[in-house]
């Protein structure tokens, strides 16, 4: 066959920036996956959380919805639940009506307050569950003393000698906290956190607020912690009269100390959270906890955001712990080595096409002469 210049051409034209666009293409891609990789890595800094859970926060929302929802937190008595969205109509910017800022501080009035603030108290601490913020409070604070374990040790283990089902890890939450409360007052309050969150955990599970995905994890680690084969026997050659009478002495052989460090994870970040934002809204912030790694994460947007972490997540829910992952930012190399890499592809999909489809008009001559000299043969 005779070749002809511009068919040589063409091809030069296209196989030559291809192969050029091939080699700056693979050159590229490896600094380009190690950017990535460490931008990926890193831990966000606090300015950019803050900013984008901010700017999150007021798209997720609107003042209709602020709206709504103090009418249902003051229809419900529920004034700390008013205050977060008091704190969210701050942090968006959005307008609150002039009526339910009267209402709140007339409902937030030294007396009014006082009153709510001891019954709920009150109540949170007889039942270990309580209503609002203020009940919460009271549950935790009848925790950190022996009271609180004790009243859920003796449930459970009523349950256990009447034959009714018995909540394994609220009976093991409240087994560690006895042990964690002896630590605390031995230690001078150097082990109040971990005995706080384990506080927070327990009412959590009483009052609902406990996923089923984190209940499961953290049910297994503290079935690590309670020996709960060996409690059982305790109960029975004690009997479960005489075990509600003295909880203390049948957990103490229970508890594998050597095993708390299991626990120290979930415990550690749980209890920072209930330190920045107070044991009761760190309570309901472990609606949003699936695993462990939910609760560093919440770990950290509470470190950035402090009172107001609540009131992100009441709008954006569990997308609140999505600002707290590591994510790429835009730069200058970032942006040279993704365009060469992207136009140095390009080039060589190019002239691969470029090539196929001479291959395959080589194909199609080649069979075609094939067949015509066949034919000439055949004659």
């Amino acid at each position: 066959m005779k070749l002809r210049p511009l068919r040589v051409l063409e091809f030069l034209l296209i196989t030559v920036p291809g192969l050029i666009g091939l080699v700056l293409a693979l050159r590229a891609a490896i600094p380009l996956m190690e950017l990535v990789q460490a931008e990926l890595a890193r831990t966000p800094e606090a300015q950019e959380v803050e900013a984008a859970l901010t700017a999150w926060t007021r798209a997720g929302t609107s003042p209709e919805q602020i709206d709504a929802g103090l009418a249902t937190a003051f229809a419900e008595d529920d004034i700390d639940g008013a205050a977060v969205w008091l704190k969210v109509a701050g942090m968006t910017g959005y307008p609150v009506r002039p009526e339910w800022r009267e209402r709140y501080e007339d409902e937030t009035s030294t007396t009014s307050s006082a009153a709510r603030a001891a019954r709920q108290a009150v109540a949170g601490a007889v039942t270990g569950e309580g209503h609002g913020l203020s009940g919460l409070a009271g549950a935790f604070a009848a925790d950190m003393t022996f009271v609180g374990d004790l009243r859920d040790i003796g449930r459970e283990l009523w349950h256990f000698g009447g034959g009714d089902p018995v909540d394994e890890l609220a009976l093991g939450l409240s087994g560690i906290g006895l042990t964690l409360t002896a630590a605390t007052w031995g230690s001078g309050g150097a082990a109040a956190l971990p005995r706080g969150a384990v506080s927070v955990f327990k009412i959590a599970r009483r009052t609902g607020r406990l996923s089923a995905r984190f209940a499961e994890r953290l049910g297994r680690m503290v079935a690590d912690v309670v020996d709960f084969p060996a409690l059982r026997r305790q109960v029975r050659e004690a009997g479960w009269q005489d075990t509600v009478m003295r909880p203390g002495a049948v957990f103490a052989a229970a508890i594998r100390r050597d095993r708390l460090d299991g626990l120290d994870e979930a415990v550690g970040a749980a209890g920072r959270v209930a330190d920045r934002v107070g044991p009761a809204q760190s309570v309901e912030l472990l609606r949003y906890v699936d695993d462990v790694p939910d609760l560093r994460r919440i770990d950290a947007v509470s470190a950035v955001m402090g009172d107001r972490t609540l009131a992100v997540f009441k709008v954006l829910k569990r997308g609140a712990l999505t600002t707290v992952k590591a994510t790429i930012r835009w730069s200058r190399r970032l942006a040279d080595l993704t365009a060469t890499v992207l136009f140095g592809a390009i080039g060589f999909v190019f002239a691969l096409v470029y090539w196929l489809r001479l291959l395959l008009l080589g194909l199609i001559t080649g069979v075609w002469w094939a067949c015509r000299a066949a034919c000439l043969a055949a004659r």
